[in-house]
């Protein structure tokens, strides 16, 4: 089995980068060298690795297989802080 190539000239398109979301704090430590680039980032995936956020979006679009199992995720969305619409407070 041969391996699809995507993007340009490849007649088939690239897949979209579904943008992640990092605004946690863990995220952020001192720089090291993106495992992806070897670029420095301050930015840590769940895992600890280190790696830019656009580099770990790019990432996933190519490895779609791979980027289910969870090697770069977005943080859960937080709970909302309103109440249901109803309007029913104490």
């Amino acid at each position: 089995m041969t391996a699809r190539r995507t993007g340009p000239g490849s007649g088939v398109p690239a897949a979209r980068p579904v943008l992640l979301n990092w605004r946690d704090s863990s995220h952020f430590r001192w720089d090291e060298p993106c495992v992806l680039c070897k670029k420095p980032t301050p930015l840590r995936s769940h895992d600890g690795e280190p790696v830019h956020k656009t580099c770990a979006e790019d990432w996933n679009a190519a490895h779609p297989e791979k980027a289910i199992e969870g090697r770069f995720v977005s943080d859960p969305e937080p709970r909302s802080r309103t109440r249901d619409a109803s309007g029913d407070h104490a």
